[in-house]
């Protein structure tokens, strides 16, 4: 990063950002647990022509856990971000979200539209994602057990879970099991990930859970009037295809892209194609910064 410090939020909660680069801004929201492994290739494709600014969720990263234990949904997420535009002095952007990013954008266009210029949601959902989580509604049927076990048992399941999330053993369950195409992706693209997850604070983690579970931005959809590029992979099994076609029945005059044969974690898997796309979108759409 060019530069990189903190802002404040509303909640006193100190937010991490990083700045990099010069032109528009081009805003990237992680995924869930995500301190941006999954933005690499996107980072040095836009680099010469954009400001792309990166920041961590509260909870996540750089970034502190929330001052106020319960300011972990979506709109408080949002309220991060435009303290951190205010205190870059930036007016507005291009916002692209991955995965739980996508909530966050929608929501942030609901929010504050005269702020977005333009909205990349990638391998995202815009309702309450874990009903649809491998196809079904298990984990979150299974989610107040699992509130109700860390409540009981902080310290010694957080010693299991740090222990055990960024294991080899972790990466070859989800290669084997299709969470990522092991083909495709470099085993050092995605550690990254594990070691991040293990590094969160579990109670956090469940109550931004739990937030993002019950969040819906399906009432923004049809008065987003900005550019809309939703990018999906054809294998997600964390927020299927069906999900990013419905989101794009919803917002009129959307453009789609399907990752042939990726999964949740598209970009990092087939850059070159993401970051085409992306660019011919931005190009079309006259988000391209004028010569």
């Amino acid at each position: 990063m060019d530069r990189s410090g903190y802002c404040t939020a509303r909640d006193g909660t100190e937010i991490w950002w990083g700045v990099v680069g010069s032109g528009p801004a081009l805003v990237l929201c992680d995924g869930f647990a995500c301190d941006g492994f999954i933005w690499p290739y996107v980072v040095d494709e836009f680099l010469p022509d954009f400001t792309i600014i990166r920041w961590h969720y509260r909870g996540h990263g750089n970034s502190q856990e929330p001052k106020s234990p319960d300011a972990v949904d979506v709109e408080d997420l949002c309220y991060d971000l435009r303290a951190v535009l205010d205190h870059l002095h930036i007016e507005n952007a291009v916002l692209a979200g991955h995965s739980m990013g996508c909530q966050v954008i929608l929501q942030y266009f609901g929010l504050f539209p005269e702020q977005v210029n333009g909205l990349i949601p990638i391998c995202g959902t815009y309702k309450r994602p874990l009903e649809t989580f491998h196809n079904n509604d298990m984990l979150q049927q299974l989610l107040p057990y699992i509130d109700m076990a860390v409540g009981l048992a902080p310290d010694a399941l957080q010693v299991l879970w740090s222990t055990l999330t960024p294991s080899r053993i972790s990466y070859l369950v989800a290669a084997g099991t299709s969470e990522i195409n092991g083909t495709l992706v470099r085993r050092q693209d995605f550690q990254p990930y594990l070691e991040h997850v293990a590094e969160m604070n579990l109670q956090v983690y469940v109550r931004i859970l739990k937030s993002i579970s019950e969040h819906s931005a399906e009432d923004i959809l049809p008065n987003i009037d900005v550019p809309t590029y939703i990018i999906a992979a054809e294998h997600d099994t964390f927020t299927p295809l069906s999900r990013s076609e419905e989101m794009h029945a919803l917002i009129p005059d959307s453009q789609f892209l399907v990752i042939p044969s990726g999964t949740h974690i598209g970009p990092i898997e087939l850059p070159e194609l993401v970051n085409t796309a992306i660019e011919r979108f931005l190009k079309n759409s006259q988000l391209w910064p004028v010569d």
